[in-house]
């Protein structure tokens, strides 16, 4: 990642694991302290960001399809 020029996916991505590393803390804060009603919570909550769903999976397999598609047709009418 660059600073002065960041790439968003990659800002994304380690949001991502910083709030999934929290979630599981909390996990196991609950866990200690008793809080079963909570831990089921955080566990859905975790469980909600950890899996993509199919649609999201179908849709960026498709949009990284099209885009190779396009920079090699971009290569191709370039050189």
């Amino acid at each position: 990642m660059n600073i002065i020029n960041p790439d968003p996916l990659e800002f994304r991505k380690m949001e991502k694991e910083r709030v999934i590393n929290e979630l599981e803390k909390a996990i196991q804060k609950a866990k200690v302290e008793g809080r079963i009603e909570d831990v089921e919570k955080l566990k859905k909550e975790l469980k909600d960001l950890t899996h993509e769903s199919f649609w999201d999976k179908f849709i960026k397999g498709s949009i990284m399809y099209w885009e190779q598609k396009l920079t090699l047709f971009l290569k191709s009418i370039t050189m």
